[in-house]
């Protein structure tokens, strides 16, 4: 087996060892905004034809309803959600965008998050510490 890199480890650690009450305010008010973002755009994509293509295509395979497809009616298993989600994020490539990483921080972490929040429900607070 491959060893995991020591960047990798590190950045684990510190997500492990994180508590709510060490981030500071204005990291939390950025976090709240970038959630709002995907929301936003999620919502703005959901409609999208390619969105209605991955539901045709993938809807004969959803497992039990366990999650929200966020501005629709379907109610596919975590996974699947969590997929769909990401994809109605970025389908407009209105997402979010970190300019001095250029990347889309949260359409790739939120849906994941939102999926298995609805499974196992916890708080913002609790979300980060567990």
């Amino acid at each position: 087996m491959k060893p995991v890199p020591r960047v990798t480890r590190q950045l684990a650690q510190f997500l492990v060892e994180s508590r709510w009450h060490d981030i500071p305010a204005a990291v939390r008010h950025e976090a709240k905004r970038t959630i709002m973002n995907f929301v936003g755009t999620a919502l703005g994509g959901c409609g999208d034809s390619a969105i209605e293509l991955a539901i045709r295509a993938l809807g004969p395979f959803f497992g039990s309803a366990q999650a929200t497809v966020i501005g629709r009616t379907e109610r596919p298993d975590a996974v699947s959600a969590a997929f769909l989600n990401a994809v109605s994020a970025n389908v407009l490539e209105f997402d979010d965008t970190h300019l001095r990483s250029v990347i889309h921080p949260a359409a790739p972490v939120a849906p994941a998050v939102f999926a298995l929040s609805e499974l196992h429900p916890v708080g913002g607070e609790e979300c980060c510490t567990q």
